[in-house]
């Protein structure tokens, strides 16, 4: 029986490019004995389903994009309780996800270690309601995602600071809201959250957040901002980190409950997208994806 791969891709992924890069990956794996299924669709939901309907056909499948694109991906392999080795060419606005496991950021390049497979990594996995993955972050509050608010165009002209001027335009915006964090091992905490960012790795888009925590899902939370916090909250803005300030919360768990206290609708955004409003059921999967990657990352 022949070997398959899947090669899904968003059509709109790297300029309009992931098409023709897809079609490149189909060649280099044609020449290495490997036979490949495009998969693309407009939409989400139909997306999902397609890639679920071949799964059963496939030895590995290779996503062409960003977080977004992986995002979809990984949420029909949850779905469908499949578990298949993974190969990223990165080519989205976002790729923290590549940056996190050090994958090549040339097509060209991704596409020699797809076809060669130096070596795989066994990966965790976030998953929010049973149904829906968490590639890098899931947000809510006041600040929305500070790093996928900023343009990519915003992002090389202006560095840093352009995460200063969003930042700044929040502030004096809304106020903080009690949310309830429920955990399974480690108790229950109702907290004033102006925001708050649940990540897969201690860093997202080169931000390191957090101490490391391997197989377990980090949960900072900007507690409130006024006055007295707008300058830890400048130094986020400006560098990421979130620790060492009194204004700011930190936990780790490998699932947990978070719901509104007050009842008020707070929606949140998975990796930069509109998602799901609150309470959320947030489980942590501990090596659920192998991943191939340049060698071991630890």
């Amino acid at each position: 029986m022949a070997t398959t791969y899947g090669i899904f891709y968003n059509g709109q992924a790297g300029n309009g490019q992931a098409a023709t890069v897809a079609h490149q990956t189909a060649q280099a794996l044609s020449n290495h004995g490997i036979e490949s299924q495009l998969l693309t669709t407009p939409g989400i939901p139909r997306a999902i389903a397609l890639i679920k309907q071949t799964l059963p056909q496939l030895s590995a499948l290779i996503v062409i994009g960003g977080d977004g694109t992986l995002n979809v991906a990984m949420t029909a392999l949850i779905q469908a309780e499949a578990h298949i080795r993974i190969g990223v060419i990165p080519m989205g606005t976002v790729n923290n996800f590549a940056t996190r496991y050090q994958l090549p950021t040339d097509p060209q390049a991704a596409i020699e270690l797809i076809c060669t497979q130096p070596a795989t990594q066994a990966v965790g996995m976030l998953v929010c309601n049973q149904r829906r993955a968490v590639v890098s972050s899931l947000t809510f509050g006041n600040l929305a995602d500070i790093s996928n608010e900023v343009r990519q165009s915003e992002k090389q002209r202006f560095g840093k600071l352009s995460y200063l001027y969003r930042a700044i335009r929040h502030i004096g915006h809304n106020k903080s809201l009690p949310i309830r964090y429920q955990f399974k091992h480690e108790g229950n905490h109702t907290l004033k959250t102006w925001f708050c960012l649940i990540t897969t790795t201690k860093s997202v888009g080169g931000h390191v957040y957090s101490a490391s925590a391997p197989g377990k899902m980090h949960i900072s939370l900007l507690n409130n901002i006024g006055w007295r916090q707008v300058i830890p909250y400048f130094w986020f803005a400006l560098t990421g980190n979130l620790q060492n300030s009194k204004a700011i919360t930190q936990l780790t768990a490998t699932s947990a409950r978070i719901t509104s206290a007050t009842g008020q609708a707070v929606t949140t955004r998975i990796d930069g997208d509109p998602a799901v409003k609150l309470p959320i059921e947030l489980t942590y999967l501990t090596d659920r994806f192998e991943l191939i990657v340049p060698a071991v990352i630890e």
